[in-house]
């Protein structure tokens, strides 16, 4: 009474991390950062009771005996069968850019506000020129999100981002939707190769 003890909860030396490579610029700014998932539940030796609010500390093997510190982030109630997403930031081993390879504009509209006819004196001929203004197009883009991958493993990325507007979107990433503005798409980028993820 009057006192307080910390006590191990679980204990977990084998729990599977899924490392993911995510570019989403609504949550993360306009970056690729690198993403550590787990699941809590029994088959990740997690999952015997939802785990409180706290903070998840991230170590990794300095191979001499010894811990080097990665990161931490502070977590909210997370239930059983629930995702744990660590954020470690942007790697500097996975660069990412945003190559525009072409634009241009087709199907012009415009809005004819009358006609002017215009005639020489001493020909016979009449010009005839409208006093339009251009009121609408189409803009196409085509656009390479590169990323050259200088690690020694084939990692995944994951790319989310957000078009308002009437926009059609077009790629050979097999995109889905994620809401009505945001198509994603996923993408494997092998061991010290560079990817162009076209759209």
């Amino acid at each position: 009474n009057g006192w307080s003890k910390r006590l191990r909860s679980i204990e977990a030396a084998a729990a599977p991390i899924k490392i993911q490579y995510r570019y989403r610029p609504n949550e993360y700014g306009d970056q690729l950062v690198r993403m550590y998932l787990l699941t809590n539940d029994e088959k990740s030796q997690l999952g015997t009771s939802p785990l409180p609010d706290g903070v998840v500390r991230v170590f990794r093997d300095n191979g001499r005996e010894g811990l080097s510190y990665v990161t931490q982030q502070q977590i909210k109630y997370i239930p059983i069968g629930d995702k744990i997403e660590l954020n470690l930031g942007v790697d500097a081993e996975v660069i990412f850019e945003l190559v525009k390879l072409r634009a241009y504009r087709d199907n012009l509209w415009l809005q004819v506000n009358g006609v002017r006819e215009l005639r020489k004196v001493g020909a016979g001929a009449i010009i005839k020129e409208e006093n339009a203004v251009i009121v609408g197009w189409d803009d196409h883009e085509v656009y390479s999100q590169r990323i050259r991958n200088y690690t020694g493993k084939v990692i995944e990325v994951e790319v989310r981002r957000s078009f308002p507007g009437h926009v059609v979107f077009k790629s050979q990433l097999e995109p889905t939707l994620f809401d009505y503005l945001t198509p994603q798409f996923l993408a494997q980028v092998p061991a010290g190769k560079r990817a162009d993820l076209l759209f």
